[in-house]
């Protein structure tokens, strides 16, 4: 049965403030069929950390505005308003736990084997 491979991307939620209020994150199969459509492949999956780590301020917003599960009254570009430059950290780190905490466990590892 497919609908038992799906479930194995099991969605990690997190919640992020936006516009002064908590709202969901998870990243499900639309959010990482988007995200493969976009980065032509999970094996491009570093080149999503690099421009991570390159272009913050436009990579971050993009994604955590992927993963929204409530995008009312919401904008991609203002998604982080809440936060500021001394968030990058934190935000970084939430990102990775949406991310990775999606992930199913041989994958996680193959993800952290291939950063060796």
């Amino acid at each position: 049965k497919m609908g038992k491979e799906l479930e194995k991307v099991k969605s990690k939620k997190i919640t992020l403030s936006v516009k002064g209020e908590e709202r969901a994150l998870k990243f499900g199969f639309s959010q990482w069929a988007k995200l493969e459509e976009e980065m032509g492949g999970l094996k491009n999956l570093e080149k999503l950390e690099k421009q991570i780590e390159e272009k913050p301020f436009s990579t971050l917003p993009h994604l955590f505005y992927l993963a929204l599960a409530d995008k009312e009254g919401v904008t991609e570009e203002a998604v982080l308003d809440d936060y500021g430059l001394q968030d990058i950290g934190l935000l970084a780190e939430k990102f990775n736990e949406l991310i990775y905490g999606s992930l199913p466990v041989d994958e996680k590892k193959a993800v952290k084997e291939a950063k060796k």
